[in-house]
Parts: C-alpha cells; sequence; structure tokens
C-alpha cells in the first residue's frame, strides 16, 4: 500500500508538471549570453546582472558599492519552457553559490542564494528591466 501511494504520488507530480517544462530542459544553454536583467527582490534588495560568454556579472544596487561589477562568474543555464531560464553560478573566492529562475514573459524572477557559506536568500523578484539580444 505504502509503495502504491509514492507511485501515485510520483505519477500526480509528474502529470502536473507542464509539458513546455519537461520538453525543453537537459540541455545547457547560452542563449542568455548578451541578456542584461535588473529586478527587485521582496526583501529589498536590488540587483543588475549581466550574461556574456565570459559569465555572469552583477551590481549590488541597494548594497554598499551599487556602481560596482562583480564577476564574471562561469554560468549554467537551462531553457525550461518559452522564455524561462534556469540558472546557476558559484562565486569561487566568495563562497556564495546562486541559483535563480527567470520567466522573462510574466517578468518575474526566483532566487535562492547561499551567501559566503552560512546566508541563506530565497526570495521572489520583480524584473524592472530586461534588454535581451
Amino acid at each position: 500500500m505504502k509503495g502504491t501511494l509514492v507511485a501515485l504520488a510520483v505519477w500526480i507530480g509528474l502529470a502536473a508538471t507542464p509539458a513546455s517544462v519537461t520538453a525543453e530542459s537537459g540541455e545547457t544553454t547560452r542563449e542568455l549570453n548578451g541578456t542584461r536583467i535588473t529586478y527587485l527582490y521582496s526583501s529589498g534588495r536590488s540587483y543588475n546582472v549581466s550574461f556574456e560568454e565570459a559569465g555572469v556579472s552583477y551590481r549590488y544596487l541597494t548594497g554598499s558599492k551599487p556602481d560596482a561589477w562583480w564577476g564574471p562568474f562561469p554560468y549554467q543555464a537551462m531553457r525550461v519552457g518559452p522564455g524561462v531560464y534556469f540558472l546557476s553560478w558559484f562565486e569561487k573566492g566568495y563562497g556564495d553559490h546562486v541559483t535563480l529562475l527567470v520567466d522573462f514573459g510574466k517578468r518575474i524572477l526566483f532566487g535562492s542564494a547561499l551567501i559566503a557559506g552560512d546566508e541563506v536568500h530565497f526570495h521572489q523578484a520583480k524584473i524592472v528591466d530586461a534588454v535581451r539580444p
């Protein structure tokens, strides 16, 4: 009985997954190169990120050095739906690991980060501006 419930839960989870997510996920892409995004988290933090072949760079607009660019850091991205990307990077030397789910169509972004190895960031953001090639 227990095994049947687990199998049913997995099947329901897979059936509830939009086809666009399962159809496009799995392969990394460089489609974000040349893209710049400015976003504002529900926590009040604001960032400007730029994607290039060399990596992702960003400015922490509400931090103590809003004009300073950090990076580039190598990143990986997957297109998981039309205009929807799942991406991640690690900031070697700083210990920060960032993961974003970006939906250009809905102009929202979900961010999760482990900052300096001990602070957890987990927030939704509104995309204020996006420039794509």
